[in-house]
């Protein structure tokens, strides 16, 4: 089944430029955006001029351009959702009326089918979709799926209680395993705040219209992520309260600066199969297949978080996912992703099975990038030392800046290794969303790899660096 966006030749930079430059997209001093939806930097001055019109590859994975275009995407969806300030609209009437203008949808619709082109089209590519043509294949390659992921099925297709007393491993050890292991851990809330404190907001698109028995099962999950309207009981309310409990803030994108390349692809990836319903068969099966990590995941998670805050951490959102997605497990299996094979025959069967396989790899790719960058921002102060020994043998290609405080300040990655060497002043480093940034003066040097998400401030009156390649990068 062909995806037509996928045949989009190309993206105007002009159209790109004008979006960026919305007074909403440009950043402002804030580290942390509070009290406004509305507000979601895109990246620099000039980051407009970008060029997207070649489809970033598997290798190009976590690229500069992916995260500026992960980041235009999730404005581009979210300006289809209703966002109010918390603090009441007055707060911020101006910035609503800009986010939600002619002008800005105009140019959201204009420019997002070839970032979605530039952004995903590299699954095509890196996706190998296994030989699954009938029904009984299909069963048969699902709960093969499932059981090697760690959520193993019974002979009846079912979950079983998950084992919420099982040895926290992978990434919820190698938070706990960090030097700063609370840092870690809220990283992980963060990157699970993109998307769960509007949860099930993709969802949403695909409620309407007239598709059978599987539209009320998927009405039945959605109605249990909202709580059954009871606002306490839903679940992004319940997610807020988590967040609260170890001291996180709980606006909606507080921690914009701090989502990671890989968090916005796959959040994107699932508002791009929704905003566009020849998505709807591979968004079925992906759901399907998440809903029956989640179980485990979030007893995981839980642990993890315990281990990390102890008794003052709220888990209870951990704890209804690790309740509630066994049974979801059951219904999308049975449902939805059987449902829709049997209700459209063979056709649909690949779509699927690629909704599934798309999801394994960006789960994949979306764990490196996350373990990468705590290893990174748990170790900055060997990074500093190799930066040191780095100096030396850096090109001569030296991009010089000067910070003030009150900047405005915005993250990013670079397509290669660099050293950020200060020579005049003192800056702090922003590798995650923590209070205590790792602080730089004259003369110190950090060693940034490739794709390692940080931002700079000034601590001093005025401070320059020179951020260089490291030499033996690809140009």
């Amino acid at each position: 089944m062909t995806r037509g966006m996928m045949t989009v030749t190309g993206v105007d930079t002009g159209p790109i430029e004008a979006y960026c430059a919305q007074r909403v997209f440009r950043p402002g001093p804030e580290i942390y955006i509070t009290g406004n939806p509305y507000r979601r930097p895109v990246g620099p001055a000039g980051v407009g001029d970008l060029d997207f019109s070649v489809p970033a590859t598997e290798a190009e994975f976590l690229g500069y351009r992916q995260l500026i275009a992960g980041r235009i995407l999730c404005n581009a969806y979210e300006s289809d959702m209703i966002l109010l300030p918390p603090g009441g609209l007055a707060t911020a009437k101006e910035d609503f009326d800009l986010f939600y203008s002619d002008e800005v949808r105009g140019l959201r619709d204009t420019i997002r089918p070839g970032l979605e082109r530039y952004a995903f089209s590299f699954l095509d590519d890196a996706v190998t979709v296994p030989p699954v043509r009938t029904l009984e294949e299909l069963q048969a390659y699902f709960l093969g799926e499932v059981s090697g992921a760690g959520a193993p099925a019974d002979h009846t297709g079912n979950n079983p209680a998950v084992d919420e007393t099982a040895p926290v491993s992978g990434t919820m050890r190698a938070i706990t395993e960090c030097r700063h292991a609370e840092e870690a851990a809220g990283m992980h809330l963060i990157q699970l705040a993109l998307d769960a404190l509007t949860e099930a907001s993709a969802m949403a698109r695909n409620l309407g219209g007239s598709y059978g028995v599987e539209q009320s099962e998927l009405f039945k999950i959605f109605n249990d992520e909202f709580g059954y309207g009871l606002y306490p009981a839903k679940h992004s309310t319940i997610f807020k309260g988590m967040l609260a409990s170890v001291g996180l803030r709980t606006d909606l994108h507080a921690y914009w600066n701090f989502y990671l390349t890989s968090s916005l692809v796959g959040v994107n990836y699932f508002n791009w199969l929704t905003e566009d319903h020849r998505g709807v068969f591979r968004y079925m099966a992906a759901v399907t297949y998440l809903e029956w990590l989640f179980a485990q995941g979030f007893a995981d998670t839980g642990a993890m978080l315990r281990a990390v805050f102890g008794d003052r951490v709220d888990t209870k959102y951990c704890d209804e996912h690790a309740h509630i997605d066994v049974h979801h497990g059951r219904m999308t299996y049975e449902n939805l992703l059987l449902g829709f094979a049997r209700a459209h025959g063979d056709l649909v069967i690949p779509e699927l099975v690629r909704g599934i396989e798309d999801t394994k790899l960006l789960l994949r790719l979306g764990d490196e990038d996350f373990r990468a960058q705590i290893r990174w921002a748990d170790t900055l102060d060997e990074h500093t030392r190799l930066g040191a020994s780095l100096a030396t043998s850096t090109r001569d290609d030296a991009e010089v800046r000067r910070l003030r405080p009150g900047d405005p300040f915005t993250t990013r990655v670079y397509d290669a290794d660099r050293v950020i060497e200060v020579t005049g002043g003192e800056v702090d480093v922003h590798a995650w969303a923590t209070d205590r940034p790792h602080r730089l003066g004259r003369g110190d040097a950090l060693l940034v790899p490739r794709a390692r998400l940080h931002g700079l401030t000034a601590v001093s009156g005025a401070a320059d660096v020179a951020v260089r390649t490291v030499e033996g990068n690809p140009a």
